[in-house]
This record gives C-alpha cells, sequence and structure tokens, in this order.
C-alpha cells in the first residue's frame, strides 16, 4: 500500500512501436519501412491503460509524432481519460546524431501533431535513449522557444546512447536565453559501489524486484521524488521481434537480447509499483517537488536557480 508521505512520482510511458529500437539492423532500421511493420502499439498500450485504471492512476505518454499520425484515435482516447500527452520526437532519433536545424523541426512537426490530436499544452519532452548529453545542451533553449516546459532527458550515469554521467540527480531549473526549463532527472541509485538507473526500460525488467525497490526507497529518503518509464511493446511478451543478427556478430546478438529480456516480468513488476508507490503525471509531480539551485552538468556548465 502506498505511504501517502511518500514523494508522488511521476509514471511516464514512451509512446512508440516494438520497431522503434536503436541498434538494429533489422528490417525496419530504415523509417522508410516502418509503414511496412505490423503495429502492436495500440494493443500493448492498451495493457498499460487498463493496468493505469485499475490502479487509479494517470500518467505522461511521452508520444512519437509518427506514430500519433498513424494511430489519432489513441492519441484522443487517452487524452480523454486524463491522461498527459508528451513529445518524444517525430522520428525517434537520437539528438546527438542531429544538428539544432534538424532537431528544431522535428520537435516543430511532432508537436503540432501531438497538439491537434490531445487539445492539450504538450510541454513535457523526452529525448530518445536520453540522447542529451552534455554536448547537447544546445537543445534545451529550442525546447523552450516552442512552448516545452518540462525535460526529462537527463540520467546522471553511463547509458547505451546518452547519459550524462557525474551530472546532479537533484531536479532542477535550467536557464537558457529562451527561458527556463524544469529537468526532471531520471532516478539512479548507489549499489555495490555502481551508480545504476532502475526506474523504467530494461532495468525494470533486468532487476529483481528487491533491487528496484531499493533504488526508490534510496532516493524517497532523500527526499527525490522518482521519474519511471516503459515502453508499449514491453508489457507484451508476444511483440514482433526484429531478426536476431548472425551469430558471429557477438556485440549485436547481446543488444538484441537485450530488448527482449524477462518481458513477462514487465506486468507483474509495474503493478507491484503501482500498489507499493505514489505515481501521477509529470505536471502533478512538478506541483509537488522541489526545484533544485545546484544542478552540474559535464561538459558545459548551465545556468541554474531555484
Amino acid at each position: 500500500m502506498a505511504d501517502t508521505t511518500d514523494p508522488l512520482n511521476a509514471f511516464c510511458v514512451d509512446l512508440e512501436d516494438w520497431f522503434h529500437l536503436f541498434g538494429s539492423a533489422g528490417p525496419y532500421a530504415d523509417p522508410n519501412r516502418w509503414g511496412d511493420a505490423p503495429s502492436s502499439v495500440v494493443h500493448d498500450t492498451e495493457i498499460l491503460m487498463r493496468m493505469l485504471d485499475k490502479a487509479d492512476v494517470r500518467g505522461t505518454f511521452l508520444t512519437v509524432g509518427w506514430v500519433a499520425e498513424r494511430h489519432p484515435e489513441l492519441i484522443r482516447r487517452l487524452a480523454r481519460e486524463g491522461h498527459e500527452i508528451g513529445c518524444h520526437t517525430y522520428w525517434h532519433r537520437l539528438v546527438y546524431e542531429t544538428g539544432p536545424e534538424e532537431f528544431e523541426a522535428d520537435l516543430v512537426r511532432s508537436l503540432a501533431v501531438l497538439r491537434d490530436l490531445s487539445g492539450q499544452p504538450v510541454d513535457s519532452f523526452r529525448a530518445p535513449a536520453f540522447s542529451i548529453r552534455g554536448t547537447e545542451t544546445w537543445a534545451f533553449e529550442i525546447l523552450v522557444r516552442h512552448g516545452i516546459k518540462t525535460d526529462l532527458s537527463i540520467v546522471p550515469a553511463r547509458g547505451d546512447h546518452g547519459g550524462m554521467p557525474g551530472a546532479s540527480r537533484d531536479h532542477a531549473i535550467f536557464s537558457t536565453p529562451a527561458g527556463d526549463l524544469r529537468c526532471l532527472v531520471n532516478p539512479v541509485m548507489d549499489f555495490c559501489g555502481t551508480t545504476l538507473p532502475f526506474a523504467g526500460g530494461g532495468y525494470l525488467r533486468l532487476f529483481p524486484q528487491w533491487l528496484i525497490d531499493y533504488g526508490f526507497e534510496q532516493n524517497h529518503a532523500a527526499g527525490r521524488a522518482c521519474v519511471t518509464y516503459i515502453h508499449p511493446r514491453e508489457v507484451n511478451p508476444h511483440h514482433p521481434r526484429v531478426p536476431k543478427p548472425p551469430l558471429t556478430r557477438v556485440k549485436d546478438r547481446l543488444k538484441y537480447h537485450k530488448y527482449y529480456v524477462n518481458l513477462r516480468t514487465t506486468q507483474p513488476k509495474l503493478e507491484h509499483l503501482l500498489r507499493r508507490y505514489r505515481f501521477s503525471t509529470v505536471g502533478r509531480m512538478i506541483s509537488t517537488t522541489l526545484l533544485s539551485s545546484s544542478y552540474p552538468i559535464p561538459n558545459r556548465e548551465p545556468e541554474l536557480r531555484a
């Protein structure tokens, strides 16, 4: 049972389809082929919606614009049922593989679609694979210029496609020439001398339940609310899969495996978290969260204020 004195956490869904994987050399690595792929995103998102309904929780669905255009009724339904719509770019590209102009064009296209379909401000954003690093903080000014108020792209640990090792774990305000941006930092935990993410995606699938709870308790003891996230495909063990790489490509085989390991454990773990901890949308979490003024980012020192 959730303790009402615990911080209010954010329940986030990175709303993308099963073929929006990084490091995949499968037939749908090319966005021009996405329209040929069988889609499971509506089916998988409905599993999450039923789970949230049962727990009486509303979440934030950070949506790929391409997906929204092809499944407009799903976005309208999420908005009607009280969920919050956020942005996850249009083409689901790594930010550090784009430049400012390309990133801005993608953002503008995605926001136009999402705002039209949802009727919401759509003022939260997460970069695909947390791919805003210390050298890509130029993206924050672009986000602010287009009405984004909250970013959820920072992980203060190293990841496959992003992360800011050494960055602050505290939620903060990042000041840009265009205005202020609230940064909700994705949580990490200290375990056996290592800094580890734990609250979503592959980490949630890979780690045992006790270790995930340990991460929540450690952050809550420090007064930090946690941002959790999941992809719709991760609650469906039967979603389509890209072909396995050849046995000779060991590194690619390991990357392939990480997307599919422990899929059957995802839903029970999420149901446990929804029972044990308090969750709501990013907007509601912001209203109860103290934003810090101390926020060092490696490679570029931002100006932050409370």
